[in-house]
């Protein structure tokens, strides 16, 4: 095999990656042609839209305050917009293969973040985020439409997402193949003249660090320490004792049965919590021991972040509708113990920052823990 010809195998992704990335891009298109028909429906008042009017389990987001054409407009052309990127990387290969250069990665992972961000602010509320801790806390109360709807909102996000971690984790694999590649030929061409250089580790690998960095640990403690303090409150309500409440309201709480169902969301809480320490710990790459026959298993990377993925959404569209929701409110709402009852949920948008980037963290050290891995072979 020629020079040329190993050049071009490191430096073009396989079949499989290729087929990955193009699933997905299919499935945002599908997504993106579904949401733009039912926003001209509802924009034209054929169908009922679910995203105005202020009744019971509407949505409450930025885009409800609009009349329900200019809200079909909007959800339209972010549909439109999601549609054209997607059919253009999925007809045009030239275009999509650029996706695998690092540069190219990374400008989509800038305007995947952005497009997430858009969705997530402008288009949903607390619904979906309500009725994830119910879920999780094994308690489900009916689902209606509208919490639906949060979810189709915030498919294509998850989408693009998958698509940009597809792309990236190529483009990674070639800029690594193509160093390794490089190297060998160094070190046949300077043994063939009777001296050797040494690359960049030694193993003909780009050096990266699998250790946990400094961020990662600090973005843990945050999505730790955010979700602990309301898990704490709660559970101690649950107990009897009332912290931070006054006496009317939580025996009006106690009545209504609110500070059993607050216990449920707790635990829930404390679940995520070992979770996320797994993201920094060692047993959050390899089951514990204690496991049993799953005990020294690898832990799969996707099983790990997509579901890390999906809960830093539902936590930031959430915490971001939450805090809307009681600045747009009246005075009141703060006048009772709010610092220990709708406190903690304004620090919902920086918990799902953190969640988020201690989760791609984590992805970032598991992807070159195992390139490294494989370089040594």
């Amino acid at each position: 095999m020629t020079q040329k010809q190993l050049t071009h195998i490191v430096n073009h992704p396989s079949p499989q990656s290729d087929l990955t990335v193009r699933a997905g891009l299919a499935a945002a298109s599908a997504w993106s042609i579904f949401l733009l028909v039912m926003s001209v429906l509802w924009g034209l008042g054929i169908v009922a839209s679910p995203l105005a009017g202020s009744e019971e389990w509407t949505f409450t987001s930025m885009i409800a305050a609009l009349p329900g054409p200019f809200a079909g407009l909007i959800i339209g052309s972010v549909s439109l917009l999601s549609f054209v990127g997607s059919a253009a990387l999925l007809t045009a290969t030239r275009l999509r293969q650029r996706l695998f250069d690092r540069g190219g990665a990374r400008v989509l992972g800038v305007v995947v973040l952005a497009f997430a961000a858009v969705v997530t602010v402008m288009l949903t509320d607390t619904l979906l985020l309500a009725y994830l801790g119910y879920a999780l806390s094994l308690q489900f109360p009916p689902i209606p439409a509208p919490v639906i709807w949060q979810g189709v909102m915030l498919l294509g996000p998850l989408l693009w997402i998958i698509v940009w971690a597809g792309a990236e984790k190529t483009s990674r694999r070639i800029h690594e193949d193509s160093h390794r590649h490089s190297t060998e030929t160094v070190h046949v061409e300077d043994s063939a003249a009777g001296h050797r250089r040494a690359d960049v580790d030694g193993t003909g690998r780009v050096g990266r660090s699998t250790s946990v960095t400094a961020s990662a640990k600090i973005a843990v403690v945050v999505a730790v320490i955010v979700p602990g303090f309301y898990a704490l409150t709660r559970v101690l309500w649950a107990v009897g004792i009332p912290f931070g409440l006054s006496e009317g309201l939580y025996d009006e709480g106690q009545r209504v049965g609110l500070w059993h169902s607050g216990l449920a969301l707790a635990l829930a809480a404390i679940g995520g919590i070992l979770l996320t320490l797994g993201l920094i710990q060692r047993w959050g790459e390899r089951l514990p021991t204690w496991l049993g026959p799953l005990g020294g298993k690898r832990v799969p990377i996707t099983l790990a972040t997509i579901p890390a993925t999906i809960v830093s959404l539902a936590i930031f569209t959430g915490g971001v509708g939450l805090v809307r929701t009681i600045f747009s409110g009246t005075p009141e709402i703060f006048a009772d113990s709010w610092w220990v009852t709708i406190g903690p949920t304004l620090l919902f948008p920086l918990w799902a920052v953190a969640l988020g980037w201690a989760t791609f963290a984590y992805r970032e050290r598991r992807l070159a823990a195992e390139a490294g891995a494989s370089g040594d072979v």
